[in-house]
């Protein structure tokens, strides 16, 4: 799923584009109003997320201007500005929801999660009830969680394409080089070691005991779901 990212400070942008792509979004990144439209033009996103402050052209404005076209794409406004009446004028431009700043992490991370499931819900409903089991989990790829036992599991994109993979593949050493390309958009700068740190973040979610990996092993040069 597509995001653009429109931010005026720099150091920002790059914090909430890294936020996004380690949660398995694909990112396209603007740093003003100008640059934003025709990034939206380039790529046309799934998501917005727009910022209010910028020096050429303010998020509000683009907001109008993309809504004059576009009622699909989902907006959300992140902002410094709290008050009713700026929330008011976001939400009247055509905004789906508006993010004060400073911002959790966390929050962004599980309203994105929330928006995406939308949007899978409403482009293709087929989709939501589609499951596979791996071990002793069942995965919902469209929901972005797995159940076991009756207990919910928050998964991501990414986490969802690496048990794709696997699953695929099962009883099959896949590599660290091949999982770094099927789940990440580009390719990371040390493979080895990106794959090695999501595995670990990915175990603590998924396995009932992680020092004890049943589900995902890892072996030489790769890891295995048997």
């Amino acid at each position: 799923m597509k995001v653009l990212a429109v931010e005026n400070n720099p150091k920002l942008l790059k914090l909430l584009t890294h936020l996004l792509e380690k949660e398995g979004f694909e990112t396209v990144s603007a740093e003003g109003g100008e640059e934003a439209l025709k990034q939206y033009e380039a790529h046309k996103p799934d998501i917005i997320c727009l910022d209010v402050l910028m020096e050429d052209i303010s998020g509000i404005d683009v907001c109008k201007k993309i809504r004059e076209t576009d009622k699909r794409v989902v907006v959300l406004m992140i902002t410094s500005k709290s008050r009713p009446v700026d929330v008011e004028a976001g939400m009247e431009a055509g905004a789906n929801d508006y993010i004060v700043k400073p911002f959790d992490l966390k929050d962004i991370t599980s309203r994105m999660r929330d928006v995406a499931k939308g949007i899978i819900s409403n482009d293709t409903p087929e989709k939501v009830g589609e499951s596979f089991i791996f071990g002793d989990l069942t995965v919902f790829p469209a929901q972005l969680r797995a159940e076991r036992g009756g207990e919910d599991l928050d998964l991501n994109f990414r986490d969802v394409a690496i048990l794709q993979l696997l699953h695929g593949q099962k009883g099959q050493t896949v590599g660290n080089d091949a999982l770094s390309a099927y789940c990440w958009a580009a390719q990371a700068s040390e493979p080895e070691k990106a794959v090695q740190w999501y595995m670990d973040q990915l175990r603590k979610k998924i396995e009932a005991d992680p020092d004890n990996p049943v589900l995902v092993r890892p072996l030489e040069g790769g890891y295995i779901h048997e």
